[in-house]
């Protein structure tokens, strides 16, 4: 039986209720922790109440930032296999693809040398 499930970055775990249950030892009260099945419920004493174990389910999703992620890096991955697709078939489009290769690459070796001169400056 699953407890208890926290959520971390970019998981988000929902259900609507608190996590439970938590029996606490009230003074070691002989009864604490003690389980019945009652009214077709299952239910647990906690040394003052008899309360009902939650059986509703637990729902855990990816958050929407995480979620857009994912479809972003999916569209990129289609995007890619496209342009592959057709360099691999079409010359003048292997040939653009390379010259914009170099130009992503001198444009970063661009950036890096002028956030070194103004370091310097």
């Amino acid at each position: 039986m699953i407890t208890y499930i926290t959520g971390g970055t970019n998981i988000a775990v929902t259900n609507g209720n608190p996590p439970g249950p938590y029996i606490s030892n009230y003074n070691n009260k002989g009864m604490v922790g003690m389980v019945r099945y009652n009214n077709n419920q299952l239910e647990v004493y906690d040394g003052t109440d008899w309360l009902i174990l939650d059986s509703s389910p637990v729902n855990i999703e990816l958050t929407g930032s995480a979620n857009a992620a994912i479809a972003w890096a999916m569209s990129k991955m289609a995007e890619e296999a496209e342009l592959q697709r057709m360099t691999d078939n079409h010359p003048a489009v292997k040939t653009a693809y390379e010259n914009m290769k170099r130009a992503a690459e001198q444009l970063k070796a661009t950036i890096i040398l002028s956030k070194d001169e103004q370091t310097t400056s």
